[in-house]
């Protein structure tokens, strides 16, 4: 399954937080979370996103296999079927 990762830690080009798109043998957030938990790398394959792809699609590449370290971990989040949809602005009294 693919996960969202928000690492606390600087990414190369300055931000003081990045992400990384991953794939993990993982079921649900909850294996995921326990695998996180018992080593201190966890091996998982990286992907970035395909700024090629047309707009609105989700599509990915895959760059090879990254170790994360639990400890910078700060967010995760399953990644599946988006649905994009327009909210309408809120009138302020």
């Amino acid at each position: 399954m693919k996960f969202l990762i928000t690492m606390n830690m600087p990414a190369r080009s300055g931000p003081l937080i990045h992400q990384i798109i991953c794939e993990h043998p993982a079921q649900n957030l909850n294996e995921f979370c326990r695998a996180l938990e018992t080593t201190d790398f966890l091996v998982v394959d990286e992907f970035y996103r395909d700024t090629d792809a047309p707009r609105g699609a989700d599509a990915y590449y895959h760059v090879g296999q990254t170790a994360i370290n639990h400890r910078y971990v700060g967010k995760v989040k399953m990644m599946g079927n988006v649905t994009h949809q327009h909210r309408g602005v809120r009138d302020h009294d």
